[in-house]
């Protein structure tokens, strides 16, 4: 039916436009491990066996302005890493002046030895970034806390996947039972995919125009089928008939086209927002940070010998 045709095109530019935002993606394996970086930003990435990040999400607000700075999708994880920690110390979230920074992560695996070899793998990259930088910092196995563990233990899983699971049930519509009975991969996919979606736009400006569009298809579309019966059934001229149809559905396209352009200019204007206040956060602590980074050769010659003992005991916890 010419309606419904004349309905699928404006659904198909929305779904290509998906499509396109979503084709950079990597499809999640089995194999992958999901690993969580805390700072004060708290940061979960989804890592493949060749240390490769294809995912990287916030779990807080503070992790939201940081990865708009940066895009970690696509580097290894030590490049990953240094680049987070990096630009968390440009926006002030690891503090220079500190005695002592740590910055936990977990890893999970379905394959033990693979989830300990990334955990490994990603506290050297924490341990590195630090020394490279002269600064008294350390990666230490995230304490979930008793009561945590407690409750992952009565769900029979371990803390980190009720931890990814809790990630998945806050990106979709699961429930918290229905997370806990998945597997690690699917649960790695419900994550990846709403961060896809949410990544071009606002989660909120996307419910309100699709909600604002499909307004004007109710307004609109009763009289488009109108017509069209009108003109089925007609056994006089329907030219006159035809060209009221063509203009009502010129005219529906037409205001499609402004509730798209509006809502690109809203979400830009949010972008925009988003943007300022990370520069302002750097903004804040520039001139603190370069005098800092000025000074790296100097302090190593000071501290790293100091550095090696504290990153090597791992009695020394916060």
């Amino acid at each position: 039916m010419k309606t419904l045709k004349f309905v699928m095109s404006f659904l198909f530019v929305f779904a290509v436009i998906g499509l396109l935002a979503g084709c950079q993606a990597t499809t999640v394996s089995a194999d992958d491990s999901y690993v969580t970086l805390d700072i004060n930003p708290s940061i979960e990435l989804i890592v493949t066996p060749k240390e490769k990040v294809i995912y990287a999400n916030p779990l807080n607000e503070d992790a939201e302005l940081l990865l708009l700075e940066i895009d970690v999708i696509g580097l290894n994880i030590d490049e990953a890493t240094d680049l987070i920690i990096e630009t968390a110390i440009a926006m002030g979230y690891i503090d220079i002046e500190s005695d002592e920074v740590y910055v936990s992560v977990s890893t999970i695996n379905m394959q033990a030895q693979i989830g300990e070899t990334i955990q490994n793998r990603v506290k050297e990259a924490v341990n590195e970034a630090f020394k490279n930088r002269a600064m008294m910092g350390k990666a230490i196995d995230k304490d979930f806390g008793s009561g945590y563990v407690e409750e992952a233990n009565s769900y029979g899983v371990t803390p980190g996947f009720y931890r990814l699971a809790q990630s998945a049930v806050a990106s979709g519509d699961l429930t918290l039972e229905e997370a806990l009975a998945m597997t690690q991969q699917e649960l790695m996919e419900v994550v990846q995919n709403a961060r896809r979606e949410k990544r071009e736009v606002s989660q909120l400006l996307r419910e309100e125009f699709f909600a604002a569009r499909q307004l004007l298809f109710d307004e609109y579309l009763p009289q488009i089928e109108a017509l069209e019966q009108q003109i089925l059934e007609s056994t006089e001229d329907t030219t006159e008939l035809e060209a009221q149809l063509a203009a009502l559905e010129q005219e529906l396209q037409d205001k499609v086209a402004v509730l798209r352009d509006e809502f690109h200019a809203e979400t830009e204007a949010l972008r925009a927002e988003e943007r300022a206040m990370v520069q302002n956060r750097i903004n804040q602590h520039r001139d603190a940070v370069e005098q800092f980074m000025n000074q790296i050769q100097q302090r190593q010659g000071q501290l790293d010998d100091e550095i090696d003992d504290f990153q090597g005991n791992p009695n020394q916890r916060p």
